[in-house]
């Protein structure tokens, strides 16, 4: 039965640590913990650490790529990757015993516990009650974003709100909760959260905002085809009192010097040389053979999607790179299209130690969000298109007019492929506009069929609890 509870739910641990770049070096259990001040901030860095960035595989720091966006259009399994459950899942032929897709159901509801034991104890504290409440919000828009990517993906997942601490069968064994029931908890822990600060600064840098929490609602109202709500939080977030803006040179959006700046509205924090928490991503996308580099060479992008930007667009070439300078022979190599977003310049021996973060939403996707929102409640109305054209502004397009309805959306799909690509977003948008079939095939990737819409409830946590019940089509 301690199986089952580790699988299913995860360790109930927390580290001593308040930085959010900080990995924790020992563990303590929930019995020791929950006394003072530091230990609230400590449990809530543990729910980050866990959803985000714990100098592992974690879910923003590549699982996401290798769990569900490897799916997608934009990428396939680069000739170097060994695991053949990332072979298969890149083409859809995947089962239910892919050790991805388990990964990330197991990490997901890892930090999911976190949160709860965060949410559950804080209170108990005796604390300032102004920091009490911010840790409470942060935990629960944690909370609410896990449980929306898990929706997404899986459709009726088991709802846990509560510390899960027993071994008994009736406390770990839980069916799934309808999707609207998770949805309607999703949307009241963002809603919580959306009083958390307007900013942080210094060592805080990085913790949900009130911001962020708005960002992801507009997000989960855009997913429902909430088209009204959508429109009106992103407005929120647009003309709120948080600063966000485009930078003017899309580059500085993955530069390490603007990291944390104006148009990053929530991300996960990467640090060079401290605890493992570099971006990962970098090494895995850089291709080997470059004299003086320690890439790996697993993650390639379909070689359609290099020749979907125009020559002049400003993104192709922070995208994407062709060629590097070896850092010990001088000479240049030049390869097929690789993805360059995360690759830090100042750690070109060792991508592993990118200090580049990893965006979860930024200002130019509300902006987009925003756009499709409006068209689709009431066409491409003036502000849609200036939505939309400030994007493309900076990307050095020219702007969109005289549009229908239906070109205006089809824009929009393009804009938010372009524009966030390797950023997680593309198969979360293939499956909530119902392309995911028909985009597939159009590239090769012929296997895509309706079950694929859902992924399959992990083998393993079908065998260990007998309440769950697999996904159509993957019976």
């Amino acid at each position: 039965m301690k199986k089952i509870l580790y699988i299913f739910l995860g360790l109930f641990t927390l580290s001593a640590c308040t930085d959010l770049n900080e990995n924790p070096a020992s563990l303590i259990t929930t019995e020791q913990f929950y006394k003072t001040e530091s230990d609230a901030l400590s449990a809530v860095t543990s729910v980050y650490n866990a959803a985000l960035n714990n100098g592992g595989l974690t879910m923003y720091n590549r699982l996401c790529h290798l769990a569900f966006e490897i799916m997608s259009d934009d990428a396939i399994a680069g000739l170097r990757v060994t695991n053949a459950d990332v072979r298969t899942i890149s083409v859809l032929s995947h089962s239910t015993t892919n050790d991805r897709v388990d990964e990330l159901w197991r990490e997901s509801y890892v930090a999911i516990n976190r949160a709860n034991i965060a949410i559950e104890r804080i209170p108990r504290i005796d604390m300032n009650e102004t920091l009490r409440t911010r840790l409470v919000n942060e935990a629960r828009f944690l909370r609410g974003l896990l449980y929306f990517n898990l929706v997404r993906l899986w459709g009726d997942v088991p709802l846990i709100l509560n510390e899960t601490g027993s071994l008994d069968k009736g406390s770990i064994q839980i069916a799934r909760t309808p999707k609207e029931e998770v949805y309607q908890q999703i949307i009241a822990d963002l809603t919580a959260a959306e009083a958390l600060p307007n900013s942080f600064t210094g060592a805080d840098a990085g913790r949900a905002t009130g911001g962020a929490a708005k960002s992801i609602l507009a997000k989960v109202y855009l997913t429902r085809q909430e088209w009204g709500k959508a429109a009106a939080k992103s407005l929120e977030v647009i003309n709120g009192p948080y600063g966000y803006a485009l930078f003017d040179n899309f580059a500085d959006v993955f530069n390490v010097a603007t990291k944390n700046g104006k148009e990053h509205i929530f991300s996960a924090q990467c640090k060079s040389n401290v605890n493992g928490q570099g971006n990962r991503l970098a090494s895995s996308a850089t291709p080997v053979g470059i004299p003086g580099v320690a890439a790996a060479g697993t993650d390639e992008p379909h070689p359609a999607t290099y020749a979907l930007y125009a020559a002049t667009d400003k993104r192709r070439d922070v995208t994407f790179f062709t060629s590097l300078l070896s850092p010990t022979t001088g000479k240049e190599v030049t390869f097929q299209p690789r993805f360059f977003k995360y690759f830090d310049m100042a750690q070109i021996g060792n991508p592993t130690e990118s200090a580049k973060n990893i965006p979860v939403i930024r200002f130019a996707e509300i902006l987009l969000i925003y756009a499709e929102a409006v068209n689709e409640a009431s066409g491409p109305s003036a502000e849609a298109y200036s939505a939309i054209n400030k994007v493309r502004k900076r990307a050095g397009l020219a702007d969109l007019a005289g549009l229908s309805k239906d070109e205006f959306r089809e824009a929009v799909y393009l804009e938010r492929r372009l524009e966030l690509m390797f950023e997680f977003q593309r198969w979360f948008d293939l499956i909530r506009t119902k392309r995911m079939i028909a985009e597939l095939h159009k590239i090769g990737k012929t296997n895509a069929a309706e079950k694929h819409y859902l992924h399959p409830i992990p083998q393993r946590e079908m065998d260990l609890n007998p309440k769950l019940v697999q996904n159509p089509g993957w019976e």
